[in-house]
């Protein structure tokens, strides 16, 4: 099994969603306030911290010139600028499908995105299915299955996407086209919550340790 490497603590209460830019690693908090911060990848510090519109926020990415949120518990896609201002905000890919194996509340939830090319990846619950939307009309271009039933984040690889699952404890390494599983990683412990890639390895947070963890793939 690869090894878990530490890297440290987030500054934020409940590091949820992740993306990885060069100059630092954001973040968005799931606490009362949704933090964005953008971290230094060496020491954990912010280089940037605000509060957010969104709400008790799962997901987010770069790209466009701005940073998407994934606001969970409102049912929302926010546009925001890097200092946690809103542009705008819309509905997430997904509204009205419900996937049998979830037992959760009938509301669509977006969980984690990544942003590819003036394209974006979401998760979304409870349609269990991950959705590549055009950033710049937000409308569907096709969807996969998600192998489990708690999709989290979500990272691209340049070829393959990845989703960690948080009940399953496991990160699934998932052709584009087909959702097929080519891979799988078990992470027992600490809790899987947002994914990124950076420089060849697979970053994780946890909820509510406050983790941040680094896996060599």
């Amino acid at each position: 099994m690869p090894k878990i490497e530490d890297m440290w603590l987030t500054p934020c209460a409940r590091p949820n969603g992740l993306q990885a830019a060069e100059d630092g690693l954001w973040v968005i908090s799931a606490d009362d306030d949704s933090r964005l911060q953008k971290l230094d990848y060496e020491t954990g510090e912010a280089i940037i911290d605000a509060p957010t519109e969104t709400y008790r926020s799962s997901g987010l990415t770069v790209g466009g010139g701005h940073v998407w949120v994934a606001s969970t518990h409102s049912s929302r896609l926010y546009k925001l600028d890097e200092d946690g201002s809103t542009v705008s905000f819309h509905e997430p890919p997904g509204s009205g499908a419900r996937d049998p194996r979830d037992v959760g509340p009938d509301y669509n939830r977006p969980h984690g995105m990544e942003w590819i090319e003036g394209k974006m990846w979401v998760a979304a619950k409870p349609a269990l299915r991950l959705y590549l939307i055009d950033a710049q009309t937000l409308e569907v271009e096709r969807s996969i299955p998600t192998p489990g039933a708690a999709p989290h984040g979500i990272a691209w690889d340049g070829e393959t996407i990845w989703c960690a699952d948080r009940a399953m404890s496991r990160i699934h390494r998932l052709d584009p086209e087909s959702g097929e599983v080519l891979d799988e990683i078990e992470v027992q412990s600490p809790e899987l919550h947002g994914l990124t890639m950076h420089d060849g390895a697979l970053i994780f947070c946890c909820d509510p340790s406050r983790r941040v963890c680094r896996i060599e793939v």
